[in-house]
């Protein structure tokens, strides 16, 4: 499998489920501003958004967007637990999980704050509402570890990834202890440590075309 990422974009959720699964995969480092590949290519050439994640598997399909890479991910290797099985109600509360990072996090959030395009005062709106879905998030972790049955899956991954960067946007979680406990409880997971490690090391280095 082939991976496209960029180091701290919210492929970080996508690579950190390949090292807890133990899959084989190889990571193409992607310029986000530019669209290119490490090594030569055009993001645009797999991905018409021109976003990460984006998964091509090993039977040569293309996948999109981070809820459906994640749950594709685990799929590979159930027997890692990273996702319920499909006969399992827990599972639709994973696609609700994902969903609900994807949509009241992420989009209406922190792409929001990152986009360089975004006119400032939309900026401060989107830190501003980002504190209600983060409310419902705290309220949910205050009684449980993970997200989702008692156990880490790709929707614990995906929120880690959110949470980490958060702060970076001028988000602050001083206001949502849980949130800053879950999220270095994540942390310590060692797969967790090796995708951030390795992800810091590559945005330190220039860009290779």
């Amino acid at each position: 499998m082939k991976l496209y990422y960029s180091p701290f974009a919210c492929s970080l959720a996508a690579h950190i489920t390949c090292r807890e699964a133990g899959l084989d995969v190889e990571l193409a480092r992607t310029e986000l501003s530019t669209k290119r590949v490490g090594g030569g290519g055009d993001l645009y050439a797999v991905n018409p958004m021109g976003q990460v994640p984006t998964l091509v598997t090993d039977d040569g399909h293309t996948l999109l967007e981070n809820g459906a890479v994640l749950t594709y991910l685990a799929d590979r290797v159930p027997e890692r637990g990273l996702a319920p099985r499909p006969d399992e109600f827990s599972r639709y509360e994973l696609t609700r999980w994902l969903s609900f990072v994807a949509t009241e996090i992420h989009k209406k959030g922190l792409a929001l704050v990152f986009a360089p395009d975004t006119p400032d005062a939309v900026k401060d709106f989107a830190r501003a509402a980002i504190g209600k879905p983060l409310g419902v998030l705290a309220a949910h972790l205050a009684t449980r570890d993970v997200l989702v049955g008692d156990a880490f899956t790709v929707a614990d991954a995906y929120l880690f990834w959110a949470l980490t960067i958060a702060p970076r946007g001028g988000i602050s979680l001083d206001d949502f202890p849980v949130l800053r406990a879950y999220q270095k409880r994540i942390f310590a997971r060692p797969a967790v440590q090796a995708a951030v490690l390795f992800e810091r090391e590559q945005h330190e280095r220039p860009f290779a075309a």
